[in-house]
C-alpha cells in the first residue's frame, strides 16, 4: 500500500475470523489517530470525521501501523467503543474507569480476539 498506516492483511483476516468464531459483534474500517481528546471543538471534530466514514478514534493505531510496516512486524488494531459518537466524552470515560458492564465486556472480547488471532496467524505460518 502507498499509504503506510494500514494493518497487515493476514493478521486483520485472522482477527476478523477470531471475532466471528466467538460470535463477537465487530466492525472493520478506518479509525482516526490523533493527539488530543480534550479540545473545545471535540463534538464538531467527531461529527466531521464520522461524516467521512471514520468508525472510531484513538491515539496509537497509525503510529503502530507505520512502525510495524517499517520494521516488518505484523500489526492490527482492535478498538473497544468507550464513547459512542453521540455520547458524552466525560460520561463515557467515567463509565470506562468505573468498569461498567458493556465496556468491560468489550475489553474482554478484545483480549480474546487478539489472543486467538495471534494463535491463528502462527498456525498459518
Amino acid at each position: 500500500s502507498i499509504y503506510p498506516a494500514v494493518p497487515d492483511t493476514q493478521l486483520l483476516v485472522c482477527t476478523m475470523e477470531a471475532a466471528e468464531d466467538n460470535k463477537f459483534r465487530f466492525h472493520v474500517g478506518k479509525a482516526r489517530s490523533h493527539d488530543s481528546f480534550y479540545t473545545d471543538e471535540e463534538d464538531e471534530i467527531d461529527k466531521f470525521w464520522a461524516s467521512k466514514g471514520i468508525l472510531g478514534a484513538d491515539m496509537e493505531t497509525s503510529a503502530l501501523f507505520v512502525i510495524g510496516g517499517l520494521r516488518k512486524v505484523r500489526t492490527a488494531s482492535i478498538l473497544n467503543t468507550v464513547v459512542e459518537s453521540s455520547g458524552g466524552l466525560e460520561n463515557g470515560i467515567n463509565s470506562y474507569v468505573n468498569g461498567e458492564s458493556l465496556t468491560k465486556i468489550g475489553e474482554e472480547h478484545e483480549i480474546i480476539t487478539a489472543l486467538e488471532a495471534i494463535y491463528k496467524i502462527n498456525k498459518k505460518e
